[in-house]
């Protein structure tokens, strides 16, 4: 049996990034995965400005090497498809520079992602990262817990579950499966030689009305690439017995925007088929000695889908608030609260706002009625790219008589 400080369970975006930040402060820690990196991830592949944000607190370094190794293609905002055909592009950064603003996102496959963020820990953390390592159990003990893996047994203090939404292993502590309501289920498919890709590589977002409250993605990669997907709530799916693949495909012939486009594009595999958390957990994702991140917390965007973004911040988040634990030589449940704080006041306003424009998605005709009114309103694209850098902006978006008053031009 081997001892450490912090075991991490899962090596994707949150549990690497819990890893490094660990490291920084030489706080001990085993990570062990079930699967082998590079492996294949289902993902919109779409990166968040909050991607290089974090990456860059931690390390400027780690982030110059992302860009070197894994190439990813700069993104500068979002097209928006309302019913009716409203096209809005909103860019994360209005007026750009690239003199003084930082890259404001990314488009690169998430295998790249993945398995870059894998090689940083393993080059600091050597036999204590252990791949194609399945956790079979977990028990708690007086001092922190045993988990016992299909590689041993593994003694710590501390657990950070970074493992996902589906992890099969059995843990001593609170881990709600996401209910239809907070779920959504999603196809990704790639494909080569998309035509008209927006010139600073915006992802698209269609708001179909047939598929609210879900949406259809556009999502331009390296070489030519794009990814394309669906995703709408699985309460939604089930009860109309919706067949995502079937219903992309469809959009893909005929719709009058998307079809043209697609006409000598050439599809690169199978559609492969994922389910995602959303976001604004109401119950605990920390307790005595255990703190949840990423998908395993249900931090995943409610709108837009992204989780990678909020995996990382939720893995650095769970790191600092490790090292104070051991600091202050304490782990009881009292004081790990301050870690689900953390969560709240970093992510939790921008999921609020997500969560209320997702359920007004329900609505066709309220969306329209606003698509209409935002068509050729000065006030909406600035007011759009601040929610992406300015929080005052993102509290008055909690407000919807402030939201009416925009769409009124007063």
């Amino acid at each position: 049996m081997q001892s450490t400080s912090v075991c991490i369970i899962g090596a994707g975006p949150g549990g690497t990034m819990a890893a490094l930040r660990l490291a920084k402060d030489n706080i001990p820690f085993v990570i062990v995965d079930k699967d082998e990196f590079p492996r294949e991830k289902i993902c919109g592949d779409a990166l968040s400005g909050k991607v290089p944000h974090i990456i860059r607190r931690l390390s400027p370094e780690i982030l110059e090497r992302f860009e070197e190794k894994c190439k990813p293609m700069h993104s500068f905002g979002i097209r928006f498809i309302a019913p009716g055909n409203y096209v809005f592009d909103v860019p994360f950064i209005e007026n750009y520079n690239a003199e003084k603003h930082p890259v404001p996102g990314y488009t690169v496959k998430r295998k790249l992602l993945d398995a870059f963020m894998v090689e940083e820990v393993s080059n600091i953390a050597g036999e204590k990262l252990m791949t194609a390592c399945t956790v079979m159990s977990i028990e708690k003990g007086e001092d922190g817990f045993i988990i016992d893996t299909s590689s041993g047994q593994i003694q710590a203090k501390m657990i950070i579950d970074a493992s996902g939404a589906a992890s099969s292993f059995k843990a001593p502590y609170p881990k709600p499966e996401p209910e239809p309501k907070k779920t959504a289920l999603a196809v990704r498919t790639y494909y080569k030689g998309v035509k008209g890709l927006h010139p600073e590589n915006f992802i698209e977002l269609y708001f179909l009305e047939n598929i609210l409250p879900g949406y259809f993605w556009i999502f331009p990669l390296p070489d030519g690439l794009a990814n394309i997907g669906i995703g709408i709530r699985k309460d939604v799916v089930l009860k109309k017995k919706i067949n995502l693949s079937a219903v992309m495909d469809e959009i893909i012939r005929n719709n009058p925007l998307v079809s043209p486009r697609f006409r000598d594009a050439e599809r690169l595999g199978k559609p492969a088929a994922c389910r995602l958390p959303l976001g604004n957990p109401r119950f605990r994702i920390a307790g005595e000695r255990y703190m949840l991140a990423g998908d395993a917390a249900h931090l995943v965007d409610p709108l837009t889908g992204e989780g990678v973004g909020n995996a990382l911040y939720s893995g650095f988040i769970a790191a600092e608030q490790a090292i104070d634990c051991f600091n202050e030589n304490r782990f009881d449940d009292a004081f790990m609260l301050a870690y689900g704080q953390r969560i709240r006041r970093v992510l939790g306003k921008e999921m609020s706002i997500s969560t209320n424009f997702q359920k007004m998605l329900k609505y066709p005709r309220m969306v329209k009625w606003i698509a209409k009114r935002a068509d050729g309103n000065k006030h909406i694209p600035g007011l759009m790219s601040s929610m992406f850098t300015d929080l005052d902006h993102r509290k008055k978006l909690l407000n919807p008589i402030f939201i009416l008053r925009v769409l009124m031009n007063r």
